[in-house]
């Protein structure tokens, strides 16, 4: 009877450099921390991170970095064009008129670009740590002030298109 070569056990030089960086970050693993040095030294927290998501249909762009060394979210969202007099005056106003009032009392920016772009962005601080919870809380957090009127401005928008 042959026995079957046994493959030979994998090389703990070369992975308990990595193994063993991982065991030094403690939970809950930070995003920017864990920028996986695996051993050629510690890894730096750049406090930058940078997706992308849609909610309600309109395409976000969101991004991290750190200030005074705690993470903080910005998000950005392009709700389309304003359109001009000419194409619709009526729903340019009404587009204005909900304008005003998300800036009022959304608590976020939200404008009109020179491109005529209608455009919405928000920052939040994440607290001490840049984790996956945290950006998804904080992500969360921005959206629900844009709800209400992100869907009345996209219903607007779409009046008549």
């Amino acid at each position: 009877m042959n026995a079957a070569a046994v493959p030979a056990p994998p090389d703990l030089a070369a992975t308990g450099g990595a193994l063993a960086s991982l065991g030094r970050i403690a939970p809950p693993f930070e995003l920017d921390r864990f920028g996986a040095s695996f051993g050629r030294g510690a890894a730096r927290a750049s406090g930058s991170l940078a997706f992308r998501f849609c909610f309600r249909e309109v395409p976000f762009t969101a991004s991290t970095e750190r200030q005074a060394d705690r993470p903080v979210l910005r998000i950005a969202g392009d709700l389309g064009y304003l359109p001009y007099t000419v194409e619709n005056a009526t729903r340019r106003r009404r587009l204005r008129k909900a304008l005003a009032a998300a800036r009022r009392a959304s608590g976020l920016r939200w404008e009109i670009t020179g491109r005529n772009v209608i455009r919405v962005g928000g920052e939040i601080d994440l607290g001490r740590r840049l984790t996956p919870a945290s950006v998804i809380a904080g992500a969360t957090a921005l959206l629900l002030r844009t709800r209400p009127y992100l869907e009345l401005i996209v219903a607007v928008a779409s009046e008549g298109a």
